[in-house]
């Protein structure tokens, strides 16, 4: 019983001083969400609020937090590129495919749509890299097997700057704005 009892004290004035001990957990990024110095708490609550705002912006399904720069990205190249485009979405959809791979659908024709394509970060991880797909569909909407490569983007969120590669292939970038952005 005597053992019970010290086990008991031990447990509890341990519990007491890892209260005393740890405090507040301090953030100090600075991201594009314009967080600063706060307690976790509160960039969780901001990063909610803006989660919620983007909501009734954007069509969605689960965008992970992390994935939200893509989003702001997405945003970026469709406002520059294709929010006149008369077949355009009204809002960019964005979603993951079948692997887990960020896509967005920013254009719906009757037989194609187009798709940015997320391709990871540039070599000098200033940019997020982007692939405008047109995917075409036969007349009972199955997809078909020639989609085509429009044209390669780079997003630097953080200046809000869209370079264009104005390329059309995997081959290297035709434009020096580009190449500067990206450093490839």
């Amino acid at each position: 019983m005597r053992q019970i009892k010290v086990v008991t004290i031990w447990m509890f004035l341990c519990m007491m001083l890892s209260v005393l001990y740890y405090g507040t957990v301090e953030a100090m990024e600075e991201t594009t969400y314009g967080y600063s110095e706060v307690s976790l708490s509160d960039v969780r609550q901001q990063f909610l609020e803006k989660y919620r705002q983007k909501q009734e912006l954007m069509k969605y399904r689960d965008i992970g937090q992390a994935d939200w720069p893509l989003v702001d990205s997405v945003q970026m190249i469709y406002e520059k590129h294709y929010q006149d485009d008369p077949d355009s979405l009204s809002v960019p959809y964005c979603t993951y495919n079948a692997k887990g791979n960020f896509y967005a659908e920013v254009v719906d024709k009757s037989h194609a749509r187009i798709v940015l394509v997320y391709n990871g970060v540039s070599e000098n991880g200033k940019c997020y890299l982007f692939v405008a797909e047109e995917e075409h569909f036969d007349t009972e909407g199955s997809m078909l097997d020639n989609t085509s490569l429009l044209e390669f983007y780079a997003v630097n969120v953080e200046e809000g700057k869209v370079y264009e590669a104005h390329k059309t292939t995997w081959g290297g970038a035709e434009s020096q704005e580009y190449r500067e952005a990206t450093r490839e």
